[in-house]
C-alpha cells in the first residue's frame, strides 16, 4: 500500500496542474496505508491499541472530509454559475427512495450537508479522546456489549453519525448526478473508495465481530495450545480478526483509488486545455510546491472550513428565523384585512 500510494502521489506532485482538486486526492491517497500500518502496530502492542487507533480514526476522518471538499471544489463552477438561481431536484437517491430539494444550489441545502458530514469527522475524533479517557478510568469495556461501560454508547453513537453522513453523501451525489456526469468524473467510485472501507471495517468488523464474541464463537485462549504459551483475551483475539480485515479491505481499496484518486483526469484536461472544472488556465506547479500546498497548509485549511460552516449555519439560521417572522407578519396583516372587510 504505501508503495503504490508513494507512486501515485508522486505522479500527481509532477503532474500538478488543479491544486483546488488535486490537493484532496493526494491526502485521501495517504488513507490507506497509513490507517491499515497504524492497525497493525496497534496489534503488535495491544497495551496501547486504544491510543494508537485514535490516531488511525483521526486520518480516517481528515479521508472523509477531503472527499467532501473534492466533490465541493469539482461543483464551484457550477455554483458560480448558478448562483442566485433557485433550481428543485428530485432524484432517486436509492431504489424506491426519492428526495425533494427546493433549491439545490441554495444555501440551505449546502449548510445541511455541510454540518451532518462535518458532524462525522468532528465526532470520531471527539470518540477516540472518549475511548482514551475511558479506558484509563476503566469504564471503556472494549468489545462487550454491557451497558455498564462506555464502548457499547460509542459504538451506537457511531452507528447512528454513520447513518447520517452515508444518508447525506448518497443524496449529495444524486443531487449533483448531471453535473459529475458532465464534468466526466465517477463521484460515486471516489464515494465508495473512502466510504466503503468506513462501512466495512465497522459493520464486520466491529458490529459482526462484537456479536460473535457476545456469543462465545469468538474466544480467548489460556495459552495451552500456543506454541509460545501466551494467553489472550477474546479482546485481544477479535482486535487481531479486526486488523485483518481491516488492512485486506484497505488493499482492495488502495488498488481502486488509483483509478479514482489518481492523476490522469487532470493530466488529461491539462492536455485538452479544458478550464471548465477550475475556471483558469492551467498552471503547472512544481514538486515543492505542490507538497507545500497539499500537506503543509492541510491543518489550517481543515479548521478554516470548519469556522466557515459554523458561520454559514449561523447566517442560515438567522435567515429562516427572519423569513417565518416575516411570514407570520405577512398572515397577521392579511387576518386584520381581512377583518376590517
Amino acid at each position: 500500500m504505501w508503495i503504490i500510494a508513494i507512486v501515485t502521489i508522486s505522479k500527481h506532485f509532477k503532474n500538478y496542474y488543479e491544486p483546488t482538486i488535486q490537493r484532496h486526492k493526494v491526502r485521501v491517497l495517504l488513507y490507506p496505508p497509513v490507517y491499515s500500518t497504524l492497525a497493525w502496530v496497534s496489534y503488535l502492542r495491544y497495551d496501547y491499541a486504544t491510543t494508537i487507533m485514535f490516531f488511525a480514526t483521526l486520518f480516517e476522518a481528515f479521508a472523509v472530509y477531503n472527499l467532501y471538499t473534492c466533490l465541493q471544489s469539482y461543483l464551484q463552477p457550477f455554483r458560480d454559475e448558478y448562483e442566485g438561481v433557485k433550481e428543485e431536484a428530485r432524484p432517486t437517491v436509492v431504489p424506491c427512495v426519492k428526495v425533494h430539494i427546493k433549491s439545490r444550489w441554495g444555501m440551505h441545502y449546502r449548510t445541511i450537508t455541510d454540518i451532518l458530514v462535518y458532524q462525522f469527522p468532528l465526532w470520531s475524533i471527539f470518540d477516540a479522546f472518549i475511548s482514551i479517557f475511558a479506558e484509563l478510568k476503566g469504564h471503556y469495556c472494549e468489545g462487550s456489549l454491557s451497558f455498564k461501560g462506555a464502548y457499547v454508547y460509542l459504538t451506537i453513537i457511531n452507528f447512528i453519525a454513520l447513518s447520517f453522513i452515508i444518508s447525506a453523501l448518497f443524496t449529495y451525489l444524486a443531487v449533483y448526478h448531471p453535473e459529475w456526469k458532465r464534468i466526466k468524473i465517477s463521484a460515486h467510485g471516489m464515494f465508495w473508495c473512502v466510504k466503503g472501507p468506513i462501512m466495512i471495517n465497522f459493520y464486520i468488523g466491529t458490529i459482526l465481530l462484537d456479536g460473535l464474541a457476545y456469543d462465545n464463537i469468538i474466544h480467548g485462549t489460556d495459552g495451552s495450545n500456543s506454541s509460545d504459551g501466551l494467553a489472550w483475551s477474546t479482546e485481544a483475539v477479535k482486535h487481531g480478526l479486526e486488523v485483518i480485515i481491516d488492512c485486506v479491505v484497505m488493499t482492495i481499496f488502495m488498488g481502486l483509488m488509483t483509478k479514482y484518486f489518481g492523476p490522469q483526469d487532470s493530466i488529461r484536461r491539462a492536455n485538452e486545455n479544458d478550464t471548465q472544472i477550475i475556471g483558469e488556465p492551467f498552471q503547472k506547479r512544481t514538486s515543492s510546491q505542490a507538497f507545500l500546498d497539499a500537506y503543509v497548509l492541510y491543518i489550517p485549511e481543515f479548521i478554516r472550513n470548519v469556522i466557515t460552516c459554523g458561520r454559514d449555519s449561523r447566517a442560515l439560521a438567522k435567515k429562516r428565523a427572519r423569513m417565518k417572522q416575516q411570514k407570520r407578519e405577512s398572515m397577521e396583516l392579511s387576518g386584520l384585512t381581512s377583518n376590517k372587510f
